[in-house]
């Protein structure tokens, strides 16, 4: 297509218009338009495709990557059609009347559906984190994990962090760790929980110089030594030899796998903060594990020791 000529006599105006938006509203533009956002996307492209779980050996060789499972993400576009064949029906509430209501019988089945695909996603999910835990406890000695914030990693944000978020509950990392907890105490391997404040992706698993890294970057490069090498592989070596370092091959202690009663723990338990708080007595006792030793009770009977004592 030829390009647009000016017809003789006319005259040409150029307009130029200028933005003076508030701190919030230039927040706002900056997340949702320009390169910010697109490095943003493929950035967090990039971080949910590796959300998985490397087993490495404190040599540095990769003994196994367990991929997540993601049943969450399969089923996203079936729980959408379903959700909105479910908006279409007369449901419980009017929102034109602002009051309740009958709600229909193809309403109720529709709900059913959504309800029976979540728990086939919940099912799928439990089952792959069965198998992995279970071959995990079963092939191998020791295993070493991290005491994650993941409350606190998937908090906040709002829409520019809903895709890392639902990616990080899809995962389900609390469930991963509470069924090593038992399987590990069921087959006799060591579970060891290191802090939440180690550095396993800051220090380079080569000569131990700390770098620091944003999520954003894969590739963790030592200023140091210049070792290249995938980020979580290096922080699963670190890991891997912080546990060779510290099980000593001795009787191991059990606990309930929150704090440093749990097999092998290093640190400082939950490792919530670094400040300290004063000791008090946790309520009284409901019960008593079958699984789990305990030794004698601190203060008056029927009474648990304080956090973070070891039982």
């Amino acid at each position: 297509m030829a390009g647009f000529q000016v017809p003789d006599g006319w005259t040409v105006q150029g307009y130029r218009f200028a933005l003076d938006p508030t701190p919030a509203q230039e927040q706002v533009l900056v997340s949702h338009a320009g390169a910010a956002r697109k490095a943003f996307n493929v950035m967090l492209a990039a971080v949910k495709a590796n959300l998985d779980q490397r087993v490495t050996a404190p040599d540095g060789t990769e003994v196994d990557r367990v991929s997540a499972p993601k049943p969450l993400k399969a089923a996203e576009a079936e729980l959408a059609r379903l959700q909105r064949r479910a908006a279409r029906r007369t449901g419980p509430w009017d929102p034109t009347a602002r009051r309740r209501r009958n709600a229909s019988k193809r309403w109720k089945r529709a709900q059913a559906q959504v309800a029976r695909t979540h728990a086939r996603v919940a099912n799928l999910r439990r089952h792959a984190l069965h198998e992995a835990t279970t071959a995990l406890a079963q092939q191998h000695s020791v295993i070493v994990i991290e005491d994650l914030n993941v409350a606190g990693m998937s908090r906040g944000g709002g829409a520019r962090k809903r895709g890392l978020n639902r990616a990080l509950a899809d995962a389900s990392l609390a469930r991963l760790r509470t069924m090593l907890d038992y399987k590990c105490r069921w087959y006799g391997a060591a579970l060891v929980v290191a802090d939440r404040w180690f550095a396993s992706t800051q220090s380079c698993s080569s000569c131990g110089a700390k770098t620091k890294l944003p999520l954003a970057e894969r590739l963790y490069c030592c200023g140091s030594c210049g070792l290249v090498i995938d980020r979580d592989h290096n922080a699963a070596i670190n890991l891997a030899r912080l546990g060779d370092t510290t099980h000593t091959g001795g009787g191991m202690g059990t606990g309930t796998g929150s704090g440093p009663a749990a097999n092998v723990s290093v640190g400082q338990g939950r490792g919530a903060d670094r400040k300290t708080r004063p000791t008090r007595e946790v309520g009284k006792a409901g019960g008593v594990e079958a699984s789990t030793p305990h030794g004698p009770l601190a203060g008056r009977t029927g009474t648990a020791a304080p956090q973070g004592t070891a039982a």
